[in-house]
C-alpha cells in the first residue's frame, strides 16, 4: 500500500513516522525548501533563528511519545516572568518551583500582584496538575477572560500577566480564546517547563524527519497542484510541474489555507499572525531566563525574550540574541518594525539605567512575519474543527486544524491520521 503525505511539518512527519513502522510505503512532498513548516530554524552567522518565538513543553503528551528530549538537549525558561511596569519591572514566579532564590523571595515581597491573585494561581495550578488532560477538558466552553474571572483572579493580575503572557502563546491578548487553550498551557507549565533546542526549534523537525530523509522519502521544493481523482476516490496528486503520482491514500498534512485549497472543504480562515524581531547587543538586557511582557494597554511589543539567558549557543560568543514578538502584523517595512520595536523595547525597560545601557547596543538582524501563525480558538470551535478522515475516500487531514493550535496538537493529529489509515487500509494487509 501507498500514502502520499502532501506537507512535511509535524503533523505530516508525525503521521509519516508511524505508518514507516507500520511498513506501509509513503512518499512525502513538501513545497519548501525545508522541513518542519513553522518549526524551523535558520542559522546565520552564529546565530540560531527561530522562524517566529516559539517554544516547546517537555510535558507535552505527542513530544513524550514522538521525541528524544535527550538528544535536544533541552534548556528550560525559568517559571513566571518580568512584568514591565512604567518605569520598573516586576518579577512574578512559582515560588515553589523557580530555582532562583532571589526571585522566590522578589515574588514574594512584589506588591503589584495581590496576595489573593498569588494564591489562586498556585491553586489553579495545583488542581490542574491533579486532572487528567481529558478531565480539565471535559465540559461546557467560556472565553479564557470569563474563566478567569468565575476563579476570582482580579482584572489587575488579568490585565498585568495573563493579557500579555497568553497573549504571546495565543497571539490574543484580549482573552476571547478558549478557556480551554488557557488549561492546557497552564497545565503543561506547571507540571513542565517551556524549552529551547540547543540547536534551535528546527532541531523538533530535524529530529523527526532524519529517518525519512535518509531513505529518500521526502521531496522537497516540489509543489502539489491539485488532487487526482479516480471516480469518487482520492487517487494522488498532481504537482505543479505536471507529474501525475498515484496512491492508495492522500493525506494533506499543510496548513488550513492550503488544505482548503487543495480539498475544497471548510476549514479555520480566522488568521493571527504574528511578527518576530531579532535584535543583537553587546551586554545582556537583563539576567535570568525569564521573559519580558509588556502589558501596556497600547504595547507594540507584547514580550521579549533574551534567548541566550536560555541557551548561550544561540548567538556567537561575546553576543547576545534578543527576540521580540509583536501580534498581528502591521502594515510597516523591515525598518520601520525594527524602530518602533526598540522604542518599546526602551519604554519597557524604564528607570533600569543598566539595560538602558545595554539596549543602546543593541541593532536589527532579522524578522520574521508570519501571517497565519494559529488559527482563532473561540469557545466552542474545537469539536467543529475537520476530522482525520476528510470524508471523501481515500483522502486524510493531518494537522493542528484537525485538534488545536498548537505544536503538540499538531504531532497528536498526525498519529490520529496514521491510525486512520491503518484501520482503513486493515483489507489491504496494512
Amino acid at each position: 500500500m501507498h500514502v502520499i503525505i502532501v506537507g512535511a511539518g509535524l503533523a505530516g512527519l508525525a503521521c509519516a513516522r508511524m505508518l514507516e513502522r507500520w511498513k506501509v510505503d509513503i512518499t512525502i512532498i513538501e513545497a519548501a525548501d525545508g522541513v518542519g513548516g513553522r518549526v524551523r530554524s535558520d542559522y546565520a552567522d552564529g546565530y540560531i533563528f527561530d522562524r517566529g518565538f516559539q517554544v516547546v513543553f517537555d510535558t507535552y503528551p505527542a513530544v513524550l511519545r514522538q521525541l528524544d528530549l535527550a538528544a535536544l538537549d533541552l534548556h528550560a525558561f525559568a517559571p513566571g516572568a518580568i512584568i514591565c511596569l512604567p518605569g520598573k519591572q516586576v518579577v512574578l514566579t512559582d515560588p515553589l518551583r523557580d530555582p532562583a532564590w532571589a526571585d522566590r523571595l522578589a515574588a514574594t515581597l512584589a506588591g503589584s500582584i495581590s496576595p489573593l491573585d498569588k494564591l489562586r494561581t498556585l491553586q489553579l495550578a495545583t488542581e490542574l496538575r491533579l486532572q487528567t488532560v481529558d478531565e480539565m477538558l471535559a465540559g461546557p466552553d467560556e472565553t479564557s477572560y470569563d474563566f478567569l474571572k468565575r476563579r476570582g483572579f482580579s482584572d489587575r493580575i488579568i490585565d498585568l500577566f495573563f493579557r500579555p503572557f497568553y497573549g504571546g502563546v495565543l497571539f490574543d491578548r484580549t482573552l476571547a480564546t478558549s478557556a480551554k487553550c488557557l488549561r492546557f498551557d497552564f497545565k503543561m507549565l506547571a507540571e513542565g517547563r517551556a524549552c529551547l533546542p540547543a540547536a534551535g526549534m528546527g532541531a523538533i523537525s530535524a529530529q523527526l524527519a532524519a529517518p525519512l530523509l535518509e531513505r529518500g522519502l521526502v521531496h522537497l521544493n516540489t509543489r502539489v497542484a491539485d488532487l487526482l481523482h479516480r471516480e469518487a476516490r482520492v487517487a494522488g496528486v498532481r504537482l505543479a510541474n505536471g507529474q501525475e503520482l498515484f496512491a492508495d491514500a492522500v493525506v494533506v498534512a499543510t496548513p488550513a489555507p492550503e488544505a482548503a485549497r487543495l480539498s475544497g472543504l471548510p476549514m479555520p480562515t480566522e488568521e493571527r499572525g504574528t511578527v518576530t524581531l531579532y535584535y543583537s547587543g553587546d551586554e545582556p538586557l537583563y539576567q535570568g531566563p525569564k521573559l519580558l511582557l509588556n502589558p501596556l494597554p497600547d504595547a507594540f511589543i507584547n514580550n521579549a525574550q533574551l534567548l541566550t539567558n536560555v541557551v548561550p549557543a544561540y548567538a556567537p560568543p561575546g553576543k547576545h540574541l534578543l527576540s521580540a514578538t509583536v501580534i498581528g502584523i502591521p502594515a510597516l517595512n523591515d525598518d520601520e518594525l525594527f524602530r518602533q520595536g526598540l522604542r518599546d523595547l526602551h519604554r519597557m525597560v524604564a528607570g533600569n539605567m543598566l539595560a538602558q545601557a545595554a539596549l543602546a547596543s543593541y541593532q536589527p538582524l532579522r524578522l520574521y512575519r508570519i501571517p497565519f501563525a494559529q488559527f482563532g480558538q473561540p469557545p466552542g470551535l474545537h469539536p467543529q474543527l475537520p476530522d482525520n478522515r476528510s470524508g471523501r475516500a481515500g483522502l486524510y487531514f493531518a494537522g493542528e486544524f484537525t485538534e488545536a493550535s498548537s505544536l503538540n496538537a499538531a504531532m497528536i493529529s498526525g498519529e490520529k491520521c496514521a491510525a486512520n489509515i491503518a484501520e482503513d487500509l486493515a483489507g489491504y494487509g496494512v
